[in-house]
Parts: structure tokens; C-alpha cells; sequence
């Protein structure tokens, strides 16, 4: 492979690279501060999109009980993070608070 193949290779590589992480920035901004959302961004959307977790309309008692199902299939959420991470759902994303 000559060097103009390899030079345009890898600014295509470093430009994909860019825009992901400027995505992800975004998407994060978009998220309160508070407890609980650092959990939200390192756990959760190692499964699932920022977006999903926006757009679900569910209850308070409904995210309650997802956050316990995450964590029974193996969410690695430390235990002093759950209520935390129930209270920024619910308090962010539940019907009635967004």
C-alpha cells in the first residue's frame, strides 16, 4: 500500500473517530447533572442507547424496576450506586418529570 493510500486511510479513521465522540458528547450534555448519571453513562449504555433511555415512557415505579432487572442480568452497578441511579431515572426520565 503506497503512503497516499495509508495518509487517506487514516484521516478517514481519525474523522469516523471525531465525529463518534462528538455524538456521544452531545448526547451526553444533554443529561442533568446529579447523582446518579455518572452511573447512567458508564453502565447503562454499555447495553443500551441514550436515546432508548429518553424516549421510554415509563412510570417511576416502572424504572424502579428496571434498575433492579438491569442489575439481576448482570449490570454491574455497585450497590451503594442503585439508589442513586433509580432516584436520577426517576426523577429525569419518568412520565410526568421530562
Amino acid at each position: 500500500m503506497n503512503n497516499r493510500v495509508r495518509h487517506l486511510r487514516a484521516t478517514v479513521i481519525i474523522l469516523l473517530a471525531s465525529l463518534g465522540l462528538a455524538t456521544m458528547a452531545a448526547s451526553q450534555e444533554s443529561f442533568p447533572d446529579g447523582p446518579g448519571r455518572d452511573t447512567l453513562l458508564l453502565v447503562c449504555t454499555q447495553c443500551h442507547s441514550l436515546g432508548k433511555m429518553v424516549a421510554a415512557e415509563l412510570t417511576a415505579e416502572d424504572w424502579q424496576f428496571i434498575v433492579y432487572d438491569m442489575i439481576s442480568r448482570g449490570a454491574p452497578v455497585h450497590q451503594e450506586d442503585i439508589a442513586a441511579l433509580t432516584k436520577y431515572l426517576q426523577d429525569n426520565f419518568a412520565i410526568g418529570n421530562k
